[in-house]
C-alpha cells in the first residue's frame, strides 16, 4: 500500500489511503466546510479555516501509532504549530492522489446499481409508494365505507 511521509515538528507522520473509520471522522468535518464555487487559494484557505488542522489530524497518523483512538483536538493543535505551509499543501495534494474521490463515487454509484438489480431479481424491492395505502380503523375507506 502506498504511503506518504511528512516531518511535522520533530515527528514523522504518515498518510495512506483512508479507511472507513477515517471517512466517518471526515464526514463530520466536511459538513462544516463550504467550498466556494469560485475556488482560489484565498477562498480555499478561508473555507477550510481552523478545520484544516482537524482534517490533517484525521488523515495523518504519527508513524508507529494506531489510527484508532487519536485525540483529534490535541493532534490538530500539534499539527497547527508544527506544519509548514509547503508540507500542508503537499499533504492535501497527496490526499487527493491517495483517495481519488471521483473514482470512489463512481464505484459507489455502480455498486448501488448492482445491488438494486440483484434485489429486484429476487423480489426484494417493494417500494413504499407502490404498496396499497392503509386506512386506520377510525377512518373511512376511499369507497365511502
Amino acid at each position: 500500500m502506498e504511503l506518504k511521509k511528512y516531518t511535522i515538528g520533530d515527528k514523522i507522520f504518515i498518510q495512506k489511503k483512508l479507511v472507513l473509520g477515517q471517512w466517518k471522522e471526515l464526514r463530520a468535518i466536511l459538513d462544516e466546510i463550504k467550498i466556494p464555487v469560485e475556488l482560489t487559494p484565498l477562498s480555499l484557505v478561508q473555507s477550510l479555516g481552523s478545520n484544516l488542522f482537524v482534517l490533517l489530524a484525521i488523515v495523518l497518523t504519527e508513524d508507529g501509532k494506531s489510527l484508532r483512538g487519536k485525540d483529534l483536538a490535541a493532534l490538530a493543535d500539534e499539527i497547527e504549530y508544527g506544519i509548514t505551509p509547503d508540507t500542508a499543501i503537499e499533504a492535501l495534494a497527496d490526499f487527493f492522489d491517495l483517495n481519488p474521490i471521483p473514482l470512489i463515487l463512481k464505484s459507489l454509484a455502480d455498486l448501488s446499481g448492482i445491488i438494486k438489480t440483484k434485489l429486484t431479481e429476487i423480489g426484494l424491492t417493494n417500494s413504499a409508494s407502490s404498496s396499497a395505502a392503509e386506512t386506520s380503523p377510525g377512518e373511512s375507506g376511499s369507497s365511502g365505507m
